[in-house]
């Protein structure tokens, strides 16, 4: 459901949608907070929001210190479901590997959902070069970002057409592109070119680079990337990135076009 008529939608379940609101609002930025705290937050009366946290907390998603709730691991076996079920994780974590190894880089995989990409594999470096801390399941605006881009591509015109319908297309940086006529033409370049590169886009002193991974039939699976800071001294390392990538990307599609 893309959302756009969702208050007359007969079949759409308010009830479950704001259960669902108010676990993701337990963020970074609040990860344990009281009732009233919650109820602020989601705009929610501080009798539903009890109720909903009661019942969260009885089926283990949820847990009380004090006067203050926060999420369980039980949580996580919501987001693994859909993990287990891509096989292709497990192919190209290797490669992944390698890649960040050869580079002294983070390495991340992500795929597309709905306006988002969201983080499904990630190898760590020592260096932390984002602002945010990016794990598993951490989403990214897709226009801005160099995984979005590859992504993007993989669209229909019609599945285009209704992404840039659905899309936010804020300015992150003095950099960021948010014409949309300029986007549709650095989708038509990467299309061409077969990866994408974003120059301090989302985050001032931050350039990226990302590949797309393809099954048998040819279809984009999920998107690779590197990421790094801007410098003279990092310019040979970006050069050097599209290659290396490139190769782990073939590397695991051959491997892929052999699973069942």
């Amino acid at each position: 459901m893309d959302g756009t008529n969702k208050n007359n939608d007969k079949d759409f379940l308010k009830t479950l949608a704001r259960g669902i609101d108010l676990i993701k609002s337990f963020d970074t930025d609040d990860p344990r907070m009281t009732l009233t705290e919650v109820a602020r937050k989601n705009d929610m009366s501080r009798a539903s929001t009890r109720r909903f946290l009661l019942t969260l907390k009885s089926l283990g998603f949820i847990m009380q210190e004090d006067n203050r709730f926060q999420l369980t691991a039980k949580i996580l076996e919501i987001g693994y479901q859909y993990l287990a079920n891509l096989d292709f994780i497990e192919v190209i974590i290797p490669f992944m590997r390698e890649v960040s190894r050869i580079l002294g880089k983070a390495c991340s995989a992500a795929v597309l959902d709905d306006t988002d990409i969201v983080y499904v594999a990630r190898i760590p470096s020592q260096q932390q070069i984002l602002s945010v801390n990016l794990h598993i399941g951490s989403r990214l605006p897709a226009y801005c970002t160099s995984m979005g881009r590859v992504l993007l591509v993989s669209l229909s015109d019609p599945e285009l057409e209704s992404y840039f319908d659905r899309a936010e297309l804020i300015s992150r940086t003095q950099q960021t592109v948010t014409s949309e006529k300029k986007l549709r033409e650095i989708i038509m370049h990467v299309r061409h070119d077969g990866y994408a590169v974003v120059d301090q886009e989302l985050e001032e002193s931050l350039h990226s680079i990302a590949v797309p991974v393809h099954n048998r039939r040819g279809d984009v699976l999920c998107a690779m990337n590197v990421a790094m800071p801007v410098g003279r001294l990092e310019m040979t390392k970006a050069v050097s990135a599209l290659p290396v990538l490139k190769e782990a990307a073939e590397k695991a599609e051959i491997v892929l076009a052999h699973l069942p």
